[in-house]
């Protein structure tokens, strides 16, 4: 495999888990150039930044674009030099030394690919366990796709997604980048669909593992999280889907739970659980809305 391959991780105030993906990356057995993308951090990542001797290239953008448009930054600024194929790293992964170099021995065969990922309180913890980032999708039905490592390596799927993503640029750039209206959760999604619709092959490389500290950008419990990930759903569905108010109320009961079990909780829960139960309905009416981008609510 001859392909330039540049990683790009991105950086929004959490400069410590940043650098430690960084050194990661930087000593395994196929090391790429290394693209760090600040999203308008507000601590002092930059400095912590500044002060890391190890080569790599610190693209500082103004704002917070969110996933989409920090990696976005990213693609085009590894498209101008010249790569290939974009490898991209949530700041809280830890790529395993071979995680890489496994991944570009299959890369010829898919044009999106994710490794095996786990999560521990460590990423020293040897008994880290593996969670889904692969599904294959019979008439539209999502059907995890589940493995820790076989004799295969690799698999064909319709659907993986993670915190390490291998991408032939030119399959990105022929469907467009990120959307930036998702802003942040199910983004990666939408594109690996894109690319599979254009005709692009996806793959699960079993082989390759990368350690994966979930959460850490945004914490998946709190009421802006819920936001995003309940109107994210509904903007996808909107997105993806010929039919989606069919698929919303038929084709995906978890909806009418969700809504159930919010309601329940405004009307018996705490403070705190009302907020979040308000964040999962503004998320579901905001997504049926067509609402998009950035929320300063919750």
């Amino acid at each position: 495999m001859s392909d330039r391959v540049v990683a790009v991780i991105l950086n929004w105030n959490c400069a410590d888990d940043t650098i430690r993906c960084l050194r990661a990356v930087l000593g395994g057995s196929h090391v790429p150039d290394v693209i760090v993308v600040d999203n308008g951090s507000s601590d002092d990542s930059i400095g912590k930044l500044d002060r890391v001797a190890e080569p790599f290239t610190l693209l500082r953008l103004d704002r917070n674009l969110g996933y989409a448009g920090g990696m976005n930054a990213g693609i085009r600024e590894a498209e101008a030099r010249g790569a290939d194929r974009v490898w991209l790293l949530n700041a809280d992964a830890v790529p395993r030394p071979d995680a890489l170099a496994t991944l570009l021995r299959h890369a010829d065969r898919f044009d999106v690919s994710t490794s095996l990922q786990t999560t521990s309180a460590a990423p020293d913890d040897p008994d880290a366990e593996p969670y889904v980032v692969a599904a294959m999708l019979p008439n539209g039905k999502v059907r995890p796709v589940r493995c820790a490592g076989c004799d295969q390596a690799a698999h064909e799927v319709d659907m993986v997604t993670g915190a390490a993503l291998l991408l032939r640029l030119s399959s990105v750039t022929g469907v467009g980048l990120f959307d930036e209206r998702f802003f942040h959760y199910k983004e990666e999604f939408d594109l690996v669909r894109r690319i599979a619709d254009a005709g692009g092959r996806i793959g699960f490389v079993c082989a390759s593992e990368v350690w994966h500290q979930r959460g850490a950008s945004l914490s998946g419990s709190s009421p802006r999280a819920r936001y995003y990930h309940h109107r994210n759903e509904v903007l996808y569905v909107w997105k993806h889907y010929p039919h989606p108010w069919r698929r919303l109320l038929i084709g995906e009961p978890i909806h009418y739970k969700n809504v159930a079990n919010a309601l329940f909780r405004i009307a018996a829960g705490g403070r705190a659980r009302r907020r979040s139960s308000l964040a999962v309905l503004a998320g579901y009416w905001d997504g049926v809305r067509g609402i998009h981008g950035p929320t300063e609510r919750f």
